[in-house]
């Protein structure tokens, strides 16, 4: 029998319940709609007073800080006035009087030829991009030339960001934030171009003209960043509606109670949830051409709780490209349909059974105010227990399953199920289409394998047999397939082996793992910058890892810039060559692979030859 304490607080409850629909009843509904945003935005500071904890954690993540207006707070690079030279164009970052500019130098160290007002940064984790609103632009805001890389602490010239190679021109990413990055690195955007009908007139009179460098904007956001509303819809009406204090009370006693006018994402069908970050998290366009104007002029018309694909069309490996660009939209995917750049996460994640089947959803691994601001992913989550929940029988066994110890990262189900194959913001990140790992299968569709991004003195055959793919050819002496994807992959493909050389996980270890080297110092003569980088990093960290037990590159290393002047990235090379051939002439543990402490010269040259075959400029959509 309850207590009479408990008896006692039932009827409070009870009593306090029958209060408020008694008021319910004869109360207004709330605040009138007059004065309020015609779309129905509210604010984050609306949802503050009533859910301050969620504020809070919301407060601390990335999405709040995606776009800011360019303060002494916000504002991460070094506009210290020491000069960045790159792609021929020399500027200097310079601070006045709390407010920041490029100052574009007509020779290094020279006269200013022109200046840029910093008005708004973009990015806080990785990198962050630079926003100028000028009178040449009118209201446009344009991206800069240069990024400020956080964890590498130095400026990079967007060149340097994407799958390109040397060939590019120093302008060719000063994009126009209006016309894209607006839609998801905002709350509520409205692109308000305005002069669509006229641009249109002289298309229709045959002019020939550049529609994005021509258009024109007086946009508006409800909020800069991403903010509550994105996840949970626009928010005046329930903002009003709980203003009512009874009706407050009513939910605070009936949690499980339908809230009117917001959405929860927990609460709404797996694939509806899933669509709730698939808005953003998936590249996508208008799903009619008639919602092209309206997404110019009055933004996207998606809303969390609607159908996403009512409104947008998927980007796909069939999706047309142009006429300029035939296969722009097939080059952002591995010929298995696998996306393999970033912003692609819901279109792989509607690809494997965990979601068709299993329905799985983005906040089966993801907590929006929980975890890390890297990732927002909980502890237990990062441990595997968003998978072992429905995969009992293998957590029962981890090792049995993965053939690797309990304890190992290759029995994190992540490295094997959703591999590293993502190229996005200067990083390679975790594949979304969940899978089943197939050496053999992937190396013949021209895509990396969570077995040879780990196994990397092994061939793709011996990989296969070793997992018990009977089908597959035996085990060979063959080429490592990391080796082969390095140095005569795409730019994709080369970019991801050569991070993959500085992972702490790599299945290599001692002498085995010195012999790594030389392909990365190959590699440090990629012509894509994105490829160098990360050999560079990787050369870097092995360099770290041998000490004295290696060729110690040292200060060479620490010369490199992987943007800098190509004169002296060939010099740099060829003293980096001469300090490893010196320090690995006597060594008799060379692999088949190797030379002369080289990678066999006939397979270097066969590997280069399918690499310029492989070129291939992608065009990353970010």
């Amino acid at each position: 029998m309850p207590s009479t304490l408990e008896v006692d607080a039932a009827r409070r409850r009870g009593a306090v319940i029958t209060l408020t629909l008694l008021m319910l009843a004869v109360l207004p509904g709330g605040v009138a709609l007059a004065e309020r945003d015609p779309f129905g935005w509210a604010g984050s500071d609306s949802c503050r007073s009533c859910h301050q904890d969620h504020y809070a954690s919301w407060h601390r993540t990335f999405h709040r800080t995606m776009t800011q207006e360019a303060t002494g707070s916000s504002v991460l690079g070094a506009f210290d006035g020491r000069e960045v030279t790159y792609w021929g164009r020399t500027i200097r970052p310079v601070e006045r009087d709390g407010q920041f500019y490029f100052e574009y130098l007509d020779a290094p160290g020279g006269d200013v030829a022109s200046v840029a007002h910093i008005t708004r940064t973009v990015g806080s984790h990785r990198y962050q991009q630079y926003l100028s609103q000028g009178s040449a632009t009118g209201d446009n805001y344009i991206r800069l030339h240069l990024l400020w890389h956080m964890g590498e602490q130095r400026w990079v010239h967007m060149n340097g960001a994407f799958l390109y190679s040397d060939d590019q021109g120093f302008n060719d990413h000063a994009a126009t934030w209006n016309h894209n990055c607006i839609y998801c690195h905002n709350t509520g955007p409205q692109p308000n171009i305005v002069n669509y009908e006229a641009l249109h007139r002289r298309l229709a009179m045959g002019e020939r003209l550049n529609f994005l460098a021509n258009a024109r904007y007086e946009s508006q956001v409800e909020e800069l960043g991403v903010a509550c509303e994105s996840c949970h819809g626009p928010g005046a009406e329930h903002a009003a509606q709980m203003r009512n204090p009874f009706k407050r009370y009513w939910h605070a006693f009936n949690e499980d109670a339908e809230v009117e006018g917001i959405v929860h994402p927990g609460k709404l069908p797996p694939e509806r949830s899933a669509q709730v970050c698939g808005q953003c998290h998936a590249q996508r366009l208008p799903i009619r051409t008639n919602l092209v104007e309206t997404w110019l002029k009055t933004g996207p018309t998606y809303r969390p709780g609607d159908d996403l694909l009512d409104h947008v069309s998927l980007i796909s490996p069939d999706t047309p490209g142009t006429v300029t660009k035939p296969d722009i939209y097939r080059l952002r995917f591995w010929p298995d349909g696998t996306p393999r750049l970033s912003a692609y996460e819901y279109t792989g994640l509607r690809q494997t059974p965990c979601f068709t089947e299993g329905k799985a959803t983005c906040i089966s691994c993801h907590e929006a105010h929980g975890g890390s601001a890297e990732g927002m992913i909980t502890e237990p989550n990062r441990a595997g227990a968003s998978c072992l929940n429905c995969h009992q029988t293998i957590a029962a066994d981890v090792s049995k399953h993965t053939r690797h110890p309990a304890e190992s990262e290759a029995s994190d189900c992540v490295s094997c199920h959703m591999p590293r194959i993502v190229y996005g913001v200067m990083a390679i990140h975790r594949s979304h289409d969940i899978e089943v790992p197939d050496p053999v299968g992937h190396a013949e569709q021209d895509r990396p394998d969570a077995c040879s991004s780990c196994h990397l003195d092994k061939s793709a055959a011996w990989l296969a047999s070793t997992i018990g793919e009977e089908s597959r050819p035996a085990a060979d002496a063959g080429t490592p397939q990391w080796l082969m994807d390095l140095l005569g992959g795409d730019p994709v493909q080369r970019a991801i082996a050569a991070e993959a050389a500085g992972q702490d996980g790599v299945a290599l270890t001692g002498a085995a793992r010195l012999w790594l080297v030389p392909p990365l110092l190959n590699a440090l003569a990629d012509g894509y910058p994105a490829v160098r980088r990360f050999s560079a990093n990787s050369l870097r960290t092995l360099d770290e890892q041998f000490g004295t037990e290696g060729p110690q590159f040292g200060v060479l290393l620490d010369h490199y810039d992987f943007i800098g002047d190509a004169v002296t990235r060939r010099e740099l090379g060829r003293k980096l060559w001469r300090r490893w051939r010196d320090f690995a002439a006597q060594r008799r543990d060379q692999p088949a692979w190797i030379a002369g402490a080289a990678v066999n010269p006939n397979l270097l040259s066969e590997l280069r030859a399918q690499a310029r075959a492989n070129a291939k400029r992608i065009e990353i959509g970010e």
